[in-house]
């Protein structure tokens, strides 16, 4: 007998937390992403960029999306803050927003920094390569060419200055 997926017991889990575990671990259905929140599919992109020994595509329509959302929730919070007729309820709520938003902050941060941290690393191997640059945007990619120009730069000057 199947049970319902990982994510149907996640979406689940505050109605009831005795679904039985199913022993075997199918492969993910295409239904299952396409019902993903961009929070969710971030953190997925987060997660695979983290542990991947290579840059990997980028996702700017995606960061696009969520930092929209992320202005206008801050918006509509500024909002209902100045508002002096909201209730103690709606400003645990605001709290609750505010909270939210912070969280993903934190993730959009810390996915910029790991693909920024890997196009610093392996600044020479992007310029290099044609294939890479179709992974970055192109802000990522004049990141990559001005870091490997500055280390060449370096490299050249103390070489020099150590044959002297």
């Amino acid at each position: 007998m199947a049970g319902p997926s990982f994510i149907d017991r996640v979406r689940n889990a505050a109605a009831d937390d005795d679904v039985p575990i199913r022993d075997d671990f199918g492969p993910i259905l295409a239904q299952d992403i396409a019902e993903e929140t961009s929070l969710q599919q971030l953190i997925r992109h987060w997660t695979n960029e983290r542990h991947a020994p290579d840059i990997l595509p980028a996702q700017e329509h995606l960061l696009g999306r969520l930092l929209d959302h992320i202005r206008k929730q801050s918006d509509d919070v500024q909002l209902l803050r100045a508002d002096p007729d909201s209730s103690e309820e709606e400003h645990f709520r605001i709290i609750l927003v505010q909270t939210e938003v912070e969280r993903v902050k934190f993730v959009i941060r810390s996915y910029i920094r790991t693909r920024i941290h890997k196009i610093e690393k392996y600044a020479q191997y992007i310029s290099a390569t044609p294939d890479m640059h179709e992974r970055l945007s192109q802000g990522e990619l004049e990141h990559a060419q001005r870091a490997y120009r500055s280390r060449k730069e370096d490299w050249t000057t103390t070489s020099r200055s150590l044959l002297r």
